[in-house]
Order: C-alpha cells, then sequence, then structure tokens
C-alpha cells in the first residue's frame, strides 16, 4: 500500500511531462558530494552473513636457551571479530497507464527517478561508512565514528585540546549549539580497512528492471505498475584498527568565524589565520601532524583524509599563507587539483555532519575489542 509521498501526483507527473513547452531539466539540488564511495576497495566476504576476522593481540613469550635445559612453550594470542553486511533497498513502481498517456517521454521519466534512487543509496552509504551503528539498529554495520568513539582510544584525537582560547568558563555547555564535526584518516587496504560484500554475490550497486505485475492501492485495489528495484549489499571491515584516525570534536562555530573573520577583514595580516591565532583559531595542521604518525609507517602511503566543507574550507585557509608548504595540490584517484596536507590528499565528504555528539572517555574502539 501506498502512503503520502511514496508516488508522484497527477500535478508532479503534468509538470515533469510538459517537456514540449519548457527545458524540464531537474537540477539536482539533493545531490551530494561523497568522494569516499569512490575510494572503498571492496572484497568479497567470506561469509554470506559477514566477515570473520582474526586479529592478532598478543606475541608468543621469546626465552633465554640454557644448556641441558628445555624452553617453555609459547603461542600467540588472537580474538575473532565478525563484521556486519547491511542490506539497502529502494523500490520505485510506476503506473503502466502513464506510458499510454505520455508515450517516449515516459521513459525520460523513469530514468530521471532512476537516478534520484541511485543517488539516495550513494548518500546511505556513504553516511553509513561514518555513522553506521549496529546496537542502534540492527540492520546496520558499524561506521567509523562509531568504532572510533572512545578519547583514550590513541587514535582518536580531541581537537579541543588544540583550540586557541576557547576554553573559556562556561564554554563546554555550548558545546551543543556550537556543533561539532570530525576529520577522519584513512589507509584502505586488504589488510587493514576496506569495504565487503556478501560471499558469492556480486558488489556494487545494484538496479534490477521487474517489468510489469499487479499491485495494489491504500484501498486494496488492483492496479499494473512498472517496477525497478534498486539494491546494495555492502559492509565494512576494519581488520587493523591502527589504519584509522579520528580527530573529533571540531568546533564548527570557531571555522565559521574563522572565514567571516578572514573574509570581513580583507588585510593582509588578518588574512594569515594561522599567524594570527584569533579566539577559538583551531590547530588544524598540528593536529593532521599527529594524526598521520599515528599510521604505522607501512601504511602512510594509502592515507586518504577526509571531511566535510566547512573543515576543508578552514584547512585551507589555514594553510593559505605563502610561508606554509605543509598543503598543495595535486592529482589523485584521477582527480585534478585535490588539496592534500603533509602530501595526503584530503577528499570532502558531505555526510561527515556538523552535529555530531561530543567525544568523551567510555566509549567503544576496536582495539578493545580485539582484548
Amino acid at each position: 500500500m501506498y502512503a503520502p509521498g511514496d508516488v508522484g501526483t497527477l500535478a508532479e507527473i503534468q509538470e515533469f511531462y510538459r517537456s514540449q513547452k519548457v527545458d524540464t531539466t531537474i537540477i539536482e539540488l539533493m545531490n551530494q558530494t561523497n568522494d569516499i564511495l569512490d575510494h572503498v576497495p571492496f572484497r568479497e566476504a567470506n561469509t554470506v552473513k559477514g566477515h570473520e576476522t582474526r586479529l592478532r593481540t598478543g606475541l608468543p613469550e621469546i626465552y633465554f636457551r640454557q644448556l641441558y635445559r628445555g624452553t617453555p612453550i609459547s603461542k600467540s594470542q588472537y580474538s575473532r571479530v565478525v563484521e556486519g553486511i547491511g542490506m539497502l533497498e529502494g523500490r520505485m513502481e510506476l503506473d503502466v497507464k502513464e506510458k499510454e498517456l505520455y508515450g517516449a517521454t515516459f521513459g525520460t521519466y523513469r530514468a530521471s527517478e532512476a537516478k534520484a534512487f541511485m543517488e539516495a543509496l550513494r548518500q546511505k552509504a556513504a553516511t553509513l561508512f561514518f555513522y553506521g551503528d549496529h546496537a542502534r539498529l540492527a540492520d546496520e554495520f558499524d561506521g567509523f565514528a562509531t568504532r572510533y568513539n572512545d578519547i583514550n582510544n590513541p587514535h582518536v584525537i580531541d581537537a579541543s585540546e588544540f583550540t586557541y582560547g576557547s576554553n573559556s568558563e562556561g564554554e563546554e555547555s555550548k558545546d551543543a549549539e556550537t556543533g561539532l564535526t570530525s576529520m577522519y584518516l584513512v589507509a584502505w587496504g586488504p589488510d587493514s580497512v576496506h569495504g565487503i560484500f556478501p560471499k558469492e554475490s556480486v558488489g556494487g550497486l545494484k538496479h534490477t528492471d521487474l517489468g510489469t505485475y499487479t499491485t495494489t492501492d491504500n484501498e486494496m485495489r488492483k492496479f499494473e505498475v512498472y517496477g525497478d528495484l534498486f539494491s546494495w549489499n555492502l559492509g565494512l571491515a576494519v581488520r587493523d584498527w591502527r589504519s584509522v584516525v579520528r580527530i573529533c570534536n571540531i568546533k564548527t562555530k570557531y571555522l565559521a568565524n574563522t572565514l567571516t573573520g578572514t573574509l570581513a577583514n580583507a588585510t593582509s595580516e588578518s588574512s594569515k589565520v594561522s599567524s594570527t591565532r584569533e579566539d577559538g583559531w583551531i590547530n588544524l595542521k598540528d593536529l593532521t601532524i599527529i594524526a598521520k604518525s599515528k599510521i604505522p609507517a607501512g601504511m602512510r602511503n594509502r592515507a586518504v583524509w577526509y571531511c566535510n566543507p566547512q573543515v576543508l574550507a578552514g584547512l585551507e585557509i589555514q594553510s593559505s599563507d605563502t610561508k606554509n608548504v605543509h598543503l598543495h595540490y595535486g592529482e589523485y584517484f584521477g582527480v585534478q587539483n585535490v588539496p592534500a596536507i603533509h602530501s595526503r590528499p584530503v577528499f570532502e565528504c558531505e555526510c561527515i555532519t556538523n552535529n555530531e555528539e561530543k567525544v568523551t572517555a567510555g566509549g567503544s574502539y576496536p582495539e578493545k575489542k580485539s582484548e
């Protein structure tokens, strides 16, 4: 049965089909930039429901050998981790009468709606990679924010400790009003972190043309429709927890104030945000250096930064000083003019929100689960 908004109204349909008189090209205002989806390497899981991984948590004990004395037996320790897979779906149904009424233009309308469904799936998948929470919703897999949610985790860095002059009395109570966000450094790889899809299946976003079939309306009356099914079965496997670093508790308000102050005072001195250190200035340069150093040396050449547009703008403005050689632009993943901090590319993900909950002690992180 249909609920209001599930299908297009007659007025909406007629508006679209006025293509003979006006330009009905739809401006995709709902589209987002989520570059992470172009970077995730996917691997087939070793089970239908998820991927089982064994993590080395301890090395064998080594002893001094003595003459005529034996050596005690020892062994390594490991833990078993099972990564889950989520099944995303969207279903579209269009009344067969539309094709009779609008002829060949019906195909254009159907393709336009299919494009919207695929964008919705991409946005949902990108959001899950960061904010998926299996404990909150059993059908979801855990994202980066859920896995790295404890300030005691050595791979979680608290940006509030690197914020200049913003620790005044009562500041902590304003966090909810300020809004918080994060930057994520991810070293993709088959033995570090990657996407997964079910065993003996095909990965990626899938579209199935269901053809025509009979369905019912809200009053259980039958009619025929063209059906389309859009699906994506995917999950996230963090095989080595050291391959990810999260810079959390970045106060969005101060990123915005930095931008506003720089634009309002268009002198060369005031534009040097990293030099003036106005109240609320966040030392993104030092934060990114510390984060990069936490990734094992063998993984650093695969590490990629992800942040939202506000953080990216703040990072570029802080690096606009002509004496700053930490940020440059290059080609990564076939994309030109990508900003890179300390030789690691920074990509934009609009799904990273500005209203994250404050990360404190007592959360969860992969190192705990492997003990």
